[in-house]
């Protein structure tokens, strides 16, 4: 076991662990710091098979951008490290409930319709992660993988959870652990290490197909209690034929899903998909059209006249895409400015005299031949405001605004990210030109979007860093200024921190005493509150960041909130209630990984290479 029961981690305390595990992997119960269930998934990453190349996780990549209430919420992620063992992990949202497995052969009252409408539901969510990896695959859809919650009102819905396999196309070489597949839902090409957006329609099928007659299409020759290997599986699925006992309209459309020559199966899961909104009687079923046609990767069907074993030797040729574009918002925003920013007053100097005076004053500083930086890191320790200030600093200077993070561009591996970065500047520079005014590009946890390429490295990942060096080359002369925060500056390639890039490099540490004093009567401000030790809570959240501090007083708000019900008349936030909610506060930021990023701040002012501060980092 990789984690200790009942033994805090992270802020997590394991209570119970879920599912199969591997030596590398575990998933867990867990209880947050406010006693609610989510699920821990921990990596090992000193047992990680050579799969995994480069030591990515993909589950760990694709997580944060669904947006599919079927798939895995995304809560946080981080690393930790010490001595004796390294380890990933990533907090999601818990979905209580019973496996599709269990819910077929339950009591519970349902019909084929409902139980079509769930499915037809489950194929846009399988179609959602598809499309954020560039046309990638699950390989792992089984109906032990798909969670059925049911409701007071008897209301089912089903969310498919172990995305451990998740990958991108695989062409006779599995880029993922294949012995954590369930080799009874596998499609036969799977034998050879072929994976694509057909081998997941295979396992869906197999899906339905147990979901409308309660078993395996071919269980009369599986036994899947049995330890047999893939290549006996896949030989019986090719000697006989699957059993399907159900009407035959929809016999037909599972066919043709399970069907053990690819090219006899549906092309895509839109096409799935449409057989089964017909099927139901209603073929205005639309929600796939927010998967726009230039993000997906559609799979050539193969030559007829190629024999089955050639079809399982040579995989089906991807179509290349249309370039696909940035949907990012960029607009003008609204707010107070630096009046807004607690402390900070050494940045917010700095920032006004290099950033917001030369752009508000652009013919004056033309005469002095200066211009505003092209870009500005800000990085340190997580929590200390860098993403809350670069906002504030739109509003500042009157330009045009957008905050991107990682997902928003897509992973660094996936196909078609360097055409959307590309198309983010082209349009930032259109609109610049378009309203006369600067635009001011915030990317979020920049290490995601630019980091370090090495001789191992996919060329995706090296194309998307080199377009981000091009866009960057003095940007500012377009009138687009780049604002980037990370809390892990020695993940970043070295190139992009030079100057005509990031122009400004600037360290964002933990607020000192007047910056907690400023953000402590700002937060109270705006809240009911007694006469409070201003120095005392000072003094007391001395090391905690200013996400910590705003975490304590909303705390605050919310406890005197519920005593005010109970009591039925105000009950003002106070300091007992203050210093009760600091010291069960643990600070985001450990003592001994400050010291780590004063060590890395001190190395890059030096030159040197930071070492990397080992710390979790949250999205």
């Amino acid at each position: 076991m990789i984690l200790t029961l009942n033994t805090k981690f992270e802020g997590y305390t394991p209570v119970q662990v879920l599912g199969k595990s591997t030596s590398y992997r575990e998933v867990y119960l867990a209880k947050n710091s406010f006693e609610q269930d989510v699920v821990l998934t921990v990596y090992d990453m000193n047992k990680l098979p050579e799969c995994f190349t480069d030591g990515k996780i993909p589950e760990f990549e694709i997580i944060p951008q669904l947006t599919n209430e079927a798939l895995p919420t995304y809560i946080e992620r981080g690393d930790y490290d010490n001595d004796e063992i390294s380890l990933r992990w990533m907090a999601t949202k818990y979905v209580g409930g019973i496996t599709l497995s269990e819910y077929i052969h339950s009591d519970y009252v349902r019909n084929e319709r409902e139980m079509l409408h769930q499915f037809y539901n489950l194929l846009v969510a399988v179609k959602e992660l598809s499309w954020r990896m560039g046309g990638g695959c699950c390989n792992n859809i089984s109906t032990d993988n798909i969670i059925v919650t049911v409701d007071a009102a008897d209301e089912a819905k089903w969310h498919l959870v172990g995305l451990n396999c998740v990958s991108e196309t695989c062409k006779g070489r599995a880029t993922f652990d294949t012995y954590a597949a369930s080799r009874f839902f596998r499609a036969p090409e799977t034998l050879v290490g072929h994976y694509n957006v057909r081998t997941d329609i295979f396992s869906l099928g197999i899906v339905l197909a147990i979901i409308m007659q309660g078993k395996h299409p071919w269980e009369k020759f599986i036994k899947t209690d049995a330890p047999l290997p893939i290549a006996a599986v896949v030989k019986i699925m090719r000697d006989n034929a699957p059993m399907l006992a159900i009407p035959d309209a929809l016999k037909n459309i599972v066919a043709k899903a399970i069907a053990t020559k690819p090219s006899e199966r549906y092309k895509s899961i839109e096409d799935f998909g449409a057989a089964i909104a017909k099927y139901l009687g209603n073929e205005n079923l639309s929600s796939f059209e927010c998967f726009a046609p230039a993000h997906s990767k559609p799979v050539a069907t193969p030559p007829e006249h190629k024999t089955e074993e050639e079809e399982s030797v040579d995989v089906m040729k991807q179509q290349a895409p249309p370039q696909p574009k940035s949907n990012v918002k960029i607009e003008r925003v609204k707010g107070n400015g630096f009046k807004d920013v607690a402390g900070m007053d050494q940045l917010k100097c700095k920032l006004t005299r290099n950033f917001v005076d030369i752009a508000q004053n652009r013919e004056l500083a033309a005469q002095f031949h200066i211009t505003p930086p092209n870009g500005i890191l800000l990085w340190g320790p997580p929590g200390t405001g860098k993403t809350f200030i670069s906002r504030k600093l739109a509003e500042e200077s009157g330009m045009l605004f957008s905050l991107i993070k990682p997902s928003d561009l897509g992973n660094i591996y996936i196909h078609g990210s360097q055409s959307m970065i590309a198309d983010l500047f082209t349009r930032s520079e259109e609109l610049a030109a378009k309203n006369n005014c600067g635009v001011l590009l915030v990317f979020d946890e920049f290490d995601s979007l630019v980091p370090k390429r090495g001789v191992n490295d996919d060329n995706n990942q090296a194309n998307e860093v080199a377009e981000f060096l091009t866009r960057l080359n003095d940007c500012a002369e377009k009138n687009v200024f780049v604002v980037a925060t990370t809390n892990r500056i020695d993940a970043i390639d070295p190139a992009i921190i030079r100057k005509g890039r990031m122009d400004e490099v600037i360290y964002v540490g933990l607020p000192d005493e007047e910056a907690r004093k400023e953000l402590l009567e700002l937060e109270l401000l705006k809240r009911p509150h007694e006469d409070i030790d201003m120095a005392r809570i000072v003094e007391l959240t001395k090391g905690y960041s200013s996400s910590d501090i705003s975490f304590i007083v909303k705390e605050c708000a919310r406890c005197s909130f519920d005593e005010s019900i109970k009591a039925k008349h105000l009950v003002k936030i106070d300091q007992p209630l203050l210093e009760k909610t600091i010291a069960g506060t643990r600070p985001s930021v450990t003592a001994d990984e400050l010291r780590q990023f004063e060590r890395a701040k001190e190395s890059f002012s030096r030159g040197q290479k930071p070492e990397r501060p080992r710390i979790g980092f949250v999205k």
